[in-house]
């Protein structure tokens, strides 16, 4: 099973490739350099650090990059794969059949992933071959047929597989089946359209395909790929592929941008971290404030990502950055990760001075108010003690005057 070991390998390497401390830096806003210079001075060289983790995630989504948990479903089937496997080498075939077809269905979901089609070529390969010794010989030759139109370059030797199965995938390879014209779309329109492995152009376009069972994959940007086997007989005239937006592309694709609400910013960090293979994201941006410039950090991790609040330290000057950057670095890896990103929406981001202090309590007009009610309380408190008791002897002493 060569195609299913690179798969795992795949797998597994992008899920654990990360460092404990792989940090992403995220600037909201101006100054993204000095900003991201000082921060990643801060941080020193016992991290692998990444200035903007932001383009480097959507570089990544752009070249086809998958998350390492999604990934984790090619171990799920290939295990699948070989229980049933191991099932049909005990004499047990019938079991063997029905969890091979459920590897298949569970294979569907991740066809359209690089190397998806060579698990699901296998499993329809070896549901082929549980199918033939069943005597179910129209079931056999369509699942073994997908099989060698998915990895027509798989060998299928003696070496691997027992005499009759190799008799029934040469007999399939040797079948000449008939075809018909279909007309495939995909929703929304312009989707790069396979069948079987083979590019075909874009959706909607007229396609000759053999009767029997297929697998169409359809890739459009900004959308999630989507892998679906049909069966194509005698009365079918077309086929339709229906794809969903794909959050993590939007967000990428917007950026880092200031004033973005908690949903899109969640969504943000989290295809940043996922995409860039991070497992911290450091959001960072600078303040005008009415004593002088601030750097305002926030730091976040997990999935989804929680993150501390946010830290904002002053200096006095530019040449202050690294030093308020480091401490900002300390302040921020000591904070508990509690919140959602909220960095980006804060006010005090994007150089608009804001004074801290309370306006209202400036004003003279209501401290006039405060101190007419506060004379006013006392007097109706005095009145009313005074009712409720003797009126007090107040006596003078003719020595004091």
């Amino acid at each position: 099973m060569r195609q299913l070991g690179i798969a795992a390998a795949l797998a597994f390497g992008l899920s654990g490739s990360a460092s404990a401390d792989t940090i992403g830096i995220v600037v909201v806003g101006g100054n993204r350099a000095p900003i991201a210079s000082a921060i990643a001075g801060a941080a020193g060289t016992g991290h692998r650090l990444v200035d903007d983790a932001a383009i480097e995630a959507r570089i990544a989504i752009m070249g086809g990059a998958v998350p390492a948990a999604r990934l984790e479903a090619f171990r799920r089937v290939r295990d699948e794969i070989e229980e049933a496997w191991r099932a049909y080498l005990r004499v047990q075939a019938e079991l063997a059949a029905s969890r091979l077809a459920s590897a298949r269905t569970d294979a569907e979901t991740i066809v359209a992933l690089p190397g998806g089609e060579l698990l699901y070529a296998d499993a329809s390969l070896r549901l082929g071959a549980v199918l033939a010794h069943l005597g179910r010989a129209a079931e056999a030759q369509a699942s073994l047929a997908l099989a060698l139109a998915l990895d027509p370059d798989r060998p299928i030797t003696l070496a691997e597989f027992s005499p009759d199965v190799v008799s029934a995938v040469d007999a399939a390879r040797a079948q000449k089946r008939a075809s018909r014209q279909v007309r495939i779309a995909s929703e929304p329109a312009g989707a790069i359209l396979l069948v079987d492995g083979k590019e075909l152009g874009r959706a909607p376009l007229t396609a000759e395909l053999a009767l029997g069972q297929h697998v169409v994959v359809a890739r459009l940007p900004l959308y999630e790929a989507r892998g679906q086997a049909v069966a194509v007989d005698e009365a079918t005239q077309q086929l339709a592929i229906e794809l969903e937006r794909d959050p993590a592309w939007r967000r990428l694709g917007e950026g880092p941008v200031i004033g973005l609400a908690e949903t899109a910013a969640q969504e943000l960090v989290d295809a940043i971290e996922r995409y860039a293979d991070l497992d911290e994201v450091l959001l960072a941006a600078d303040s005008e404030q009415s004593g002088g410039p601030a750097l305002l950090v926030q730091r976040c991790a997990g999935l989804p990502a929680r993150c501390t609040a946010i830290v904002e330290i002053g200096y006095a000057d530019r040449s202050g950055l690294p030093a308020a950057a480091r401490e900002a670095w300390q302040a921020a890896r000591a904070g508990e990760l509690r919140y959602q990103p909220s960095l980006f929406a804060d006010a005090r981001v994007g150089g608009k001075p804001i004074d801290q202090g309370c306006k209202v309590c400036r004003n003279p007009f209501v401290w006039a108010g405060v101190g007419a009610v506060v004379v006013i309380g006392t007097i109706v408190a005095i009145a009313v003690a005074s009712a409720s008791r003797p009126p007090p002897i107040v006596g003078v002493d003719p020595g004091q005057f």
